[in-house]
């Protein structure tokens, strides 16, 4: 399964489904981050790593928490249109479960709070994982 990692650098690490984190990347974009090579952009890397320090995480976290509010006004079970292909405009339905999405957000706004506190970076990394391994 493909998913999204964030990861406290050595540190906590958590895995959010990546239809979900495309569904929300747009509003990703609102958020300064960079990459291994501390090359500045707005938003999350499509291709290799992205990481959030101190203000960056502050937006992280507050857009974050805007999308588990929103979320938290869908069914038990829900479906979302996920991009396929760009340049296609391709999509197909993947189907959730409110709790299981709330609970990613959650864990993902308390890392944020961890990375804060810690005044730390978090590194955010497309992998593919076996299903149960996420957390």
């Amino acid at each position: 399964m493909l998913v999204y990692s964030f990861k406290i650098l050595d540190g906590e690490e958590i895995f959010i489904k990546s239809g979900i984190i495309i569904y929300m990347f747009d509003t990703m974009k609102w958020i300064n981050t960079f990459n291994k090579l501390k090359i500045k952009n707005k938003g999350l890397y499509y291709r290799g790593s992205t990481y959030f320090e101190k203000n960056s995480i502050k937006k992280l976290k507050k857009i974050i928490s805007c999308w588990k509010d929103l979320f938290s006004e869908a069914t038990e079970n829900f479906e979302i249109e996920v991009l396929l292909d760009q340049n296609k405009e391709e999509y197909y339905i993947e189907n959730y479960n409110k709790k299981e999405v709330i609970d990613s957000l959650e864990k993902l706004i308390d890392l944020c709070n961890s990375a804060e506190k810690e005044n730390k970076e978090i590194k955010c990394t497309k992998r593919t994982i076996k299903l149960g391994n996420i957390k």
